[in-house]
């Protein structure tokens, strides 16, 4: 792992900087003057003390470091993802392949590749555009052949935090390293990750500049009580492939309520393009379970819960619902959606592609409005 700042705030990078900005920001809240004055005044050790002992952190929050994050396991990216306060630009396992696998994994990429372009080239719609049309395949095959690699597969990214959030992560960090010492495997293979990351990132450290209530890392919880209202929280089975996806919408709350294990007592994410052919599922299933035997395949099924608004929903439609989404998560807000709808009767005329609703896409779709959620890649 390789963590490196690439910029911030005004461009600063010591820490001494940061403190001096965060000192100004708490002035604006107290001062009579003007914020170019105020950047003139020396820095007050003694204030940036109070500001952090009297639990007063929004200030740090207006820093923000756009670090360079690589060789990151996908699993913790995972966890940073599933905070609400960051910007990032991932490396995307749908349309890039996956290289830094395991032998095994590699030879199961690999061979999905070979199985699914094929499969794929019978019902993707024809094109005039045959380059592009062959791309968008291969694209589509990789966002498949992906679910057999571990979600522990190194990965890269440009990631933007505020200063505060990165010192919650480091805190909450340590707390979670400390208290899996003896936890299951995949728990243990991320507090390995997590001692990397605060190597990496120990010049960052403000002390006390720590989680002020009883927030914590949002990434494992328990099961919701299905409520489907002006406010929803339902449960259901979503590979990580999936639930990375679903981290995108930042407005709604995610979490893992059982236990990861090894075994993937859960099952696995089965691509509608081969659920038809039972030779060609069980090949699928007995691939992931061999790998499951001793990793963590990223369509290895987990329980998860959602929470949200109607309106957050709503705008996960327009974007889910849609003929360029990953197919797994179309799948699943469509399956949300219909639960919905049996309360919320207007969800209904909302059960269809955003092209259809008056709302024009910034590319052009090969499976049309009529296509997009019968699709099966």
């Amino acid at each position: 792992m390789k963590i490196e700042l690439k910029g911030s705030t005004n461009g600063y990078k010591t820490k001494e900087e940061f403190l001096k900005f965060a000192q100004d920001a708490a002035r604006v809240c107290y001062s009579e003057k003007d914020w170019d004055d105020i950047k003139e005044e020396p820095p007050n050790s003694n204030l940036i003390n109070r500001t952090i002992k009297s639990g007063h952190h929004s200030p740090y929050e207006h820093i923000w470091l756009n670090f360079y994050m690589n060789e990151m396991p996908k699993a913790l990216v995972m966890v940073l993802n599933n905070e609400k306060q960051y910007v990032t630009s991932e490396k995307s396992a749908r349309y890039t392949q996956m290289k830094q696998v395991s032998d095994e994994q590699r030879e199961k990429y690999d061979k999905w590749m070979k199985i699914l372009i094929p499969l794929i080239n019978k019902v993707y719609p024809a094109s005039n555009e045959k380059d592009m049309r062959d791309m968008s395949i291969k694209k589509l095959a990789q966002e498949n052949a992906r679910y057999m690699t571990s979600v522990f597969t190194p990965t890269k990214m440009l990631h933007t935090i505020n200063l505060r959030q990165l010192n919650f992560f480091m805190y909450e960090f340590e707390k979670f390293i400390f208290e899996n010492q003896n936890g299951n495997e995949f728990k243990k293979r991320l507090a390995s990750g997590m001692r990397e990351f605060l190597e990496q990132t120990k010049e960052f450290i403000i002390p006390d500049l720590r989680n002020q209530t009883d927030r914590h890392l949002n990434f494992f919880g328990e099961p919701v009580e299905e409520h489907f209202g002006d406010m929803y929280s339902t449960n259901y089975l979503m590979s990580f492939a999936g639930l990375a996806q679903a981290h995108r919408h930042r407005t709604i709350e995610y979490h893992v309520s059982k236990e990861i294990n090894l075994g993937a007592s859960n099952g696995f994410f089965i691509p509608e393009i081969i659920s038809s052919d039972k030779k060609l599922m069980n090949e699928w299933h007995g691939d992931l379970e061999k790998i499951s035997r001793n990793d963590f395949p990223q369509a290895q099924l987990l329980l998860v819960s959602e929470m949200g608004s109607l309106r957050d929903f709503r705008s996960k439609m327009i974007l889910r619902l849609c003929g360029h989404a990953q197919y797994e998560i179309m799948n699943n807000t469509l399956g949300t959606a219909s639960e919905y709808s049996k309360t919320r009767p207007k969800i209904k005329n909302w059960i269809r592609p955003k092209c259809s609703q008056g709302m024009k896409c910034a590319e052009p779709c090969v499976w049309k409005s009529d296509m997009a959620l019968e699709r099966i890649v």
